[in-house]
């Protein structure tokens, strides 16, 4: 039997797909970066930091990471993607008064992403849709890990305390309700603190959550209540230095999710190399995860 040249084309990029999709297939774990960061990209006549300035900065770093999530992400969201290569993005719902200002940045598959408003919130916090976003990514072929990007209500009166602890509750009841036996990470700006008396954000550790600083830097030992914040931070990344800002963690019957890294802040983000001018009023979080099929 005789085959034409486009014949022997046609065959040998079909064992060529079948090759690839067979070793796609294969991967049954993987290493992961992420990086949490609130960008303070609220108007510049609002914002505590320099997003006119700064934000395409952050975009030319955020390449090293494979996910990101990002908080404030309000009103340089161009800005934000100038240098970024990520092949998949949320969708930016805008400026404020409209945008909620969460958003991700991924090298894997984003899918089914929710957002939702906060249904409690306090002054300022009001002006915008502010909340949390729900999404799955595919990390494996054919396995997602639930992923959720939250920015809380500020302050510390009782009455933003109050507003605060409504934010965690609603959370808690979306993974109650959509996460039931998933692998999750939940990353974010949560405007809490153990040590604060008010602050409910142990509340993700009844869904078997763990928070990746407590778990690698203080070896498991969630810090007491006390008057006095965590706040011994010339070590960024230490025990004595709790940051609003929080990564937490779940594995599956599944999925294992094992953290190798934690890390707060780093010299690059800062402008020009001057440790008096950060990217953000925040501190970059860094993490690594492997992530494996059990």
């Amino acid at each position: 039997m005789k085959y034409s040249v486009r014949s022997y084309f046609g065959i040998l990029l079909a064992l060529t797909f079948a090759l690839s999709s067979c070793k796609k297939d294969e991967i049954t774990a993987r290493d992961i970066s992420v990086l949490n960061y609130n960008i303070a990209g609220l108007p510049q006549v609002l914002s505590s930091s320099n997003p006119e300035l700064y934000t395409s900065h952050i975009s030319r770093l955020l390449n090293e990471y494979c996910i990101v999530h990002v908080q404030e992400d309000f009103c340089y969201h161009d800005s934000l993607l100038l240098f970024d290569n990520h092949p998949y993005r949320t969708e930016s719902t805008g400026c404020v008064p409209d945008g909620d200002g969460v958003n991700t940045l991924s090298c894997f598959p984003i899918s089914n992403v929710e957002r939702f408003a906060w249904e409690d919130c306090t002054g300022p916090d009001c002006l915008t849709p502010k909340g949390f976003y729900y999404s799955q990514i595919e990390v494996l072929p054919g396995k997602t890990i639930d992923f959720y990007n939250v920015h809380c209500n500020a302050g510390g009166s009782a009455e933003s305390l109050a507003a605060r602890r409504g934010n965690i509750k609603q959370v808690c009841n979306h993974i109650a309700q959509h996460s039931e036996g998933q692998a999750i990470i939940i990353m974010g700006d949560f405007n809490s603190r153990y040590t604060r008396d008010g602050d409910s954000v142990q509340a993700f550790f009844n869904f078997g959550l763990k928070d990746l600083w407590v778990e690698l830097v203080r070896n498991g030992d969630v810090p007491d209540l006390n008057p006095e914040p965590l706040k011994d931070c010339d070590s960024r990344t230490s025990a004595s230095c709790e940051r609003v800002d929080k990564i937490f963690y779940r594995s599956s019957d599944d999925i294992l999710i094992t953290p190798t890294l934690f890390q707060v802040d780093d010299e690059r983000f800062y402008y020009e190399g001057n440790d008096t001018l950060p990217l953000s009023d925040h501190w970059p979080m860094f993490a690594n995860f492997t992530v494996e099929l059990k």
